[in-house]
């Protein structure tokens, strides 16, 4: 009886699947099962048990699908999962995401909001004091070439260019996030 046994259970190599079910073969190249029974109704060659071979499937869709429509990759890629699977997951893949800042930081690639936020504001100070400095230069020119006062050119330039500055800082300033 031990004879007879062993032919029943032959081992089965195991390595890469040459097919896949509609499903399977769906999510391997990022399109919903659905489209994949339209491609078939359109000529994507399934084998006789229902399944798609998958180097004939994808060449198939090389050939027949408009690239330009076509969401998925045609490469041994597999598509981007829509939802992490479980809340261990999505922490893996924030802490992920952080390291990645994080080197990122370190490597002088990013600057933090903070950062960004005293530079704008430097930035900004520097540039209200550089016009308030030039309403006394160009009042000078005014004044010499109209001949008018100086201390009056000065001070229509100075209101003028507070209200200007009053304006602008007004002015909310969005950051991307």
């Amino acid at each position: 009886m031990q004879e007879t046994q062993g032919a029943f259970f032959q081992p089965i190599p195991i390595g890469p699947a040459s097919t896949a079910s509609k499903k399977g073969f769906a999510e391997l190249v990022g399109v919903t099962p659905g489209r994949v029974s339209q491609l078939v109704k359109a000529g994507l060659p399934v084998e006789p048990n229902g399944r798609i071979n998958i180097a004939r499937g994808k060449a198939w869709m090389a050939e027949n699908i408009d690239p330009n429509r076509r969401r998925a990759a045609l490469d041994d890629k597999p598509a981007e999962p829509i939802a992490l699977a479980s809340p261990r997951a999505a922490r893996d893949a924030a802490e992920a995401r952080i390291s990645t800042l994080k080197a990122d930081r370190l490597a002088g690639l990013v600057i933090g909001r903070k950062a960004t936020l005293r530079a704008i504001e430097a930035r900004a100070k520097m540039e209200a004091d550089a016009l308030l400095g030039w309403v006394n230069r160009a009042a000078v020119a005014v004044a010499s070439e109209t001949g008018a006062e100086i201390s009056t050119v000065t001070a229509i330039l100075d209101r003028e260019v507070r209200d200007h500055l009053n304006t602008m800082a007004g002015t909310k300033l969005e950051l991307p996030q």
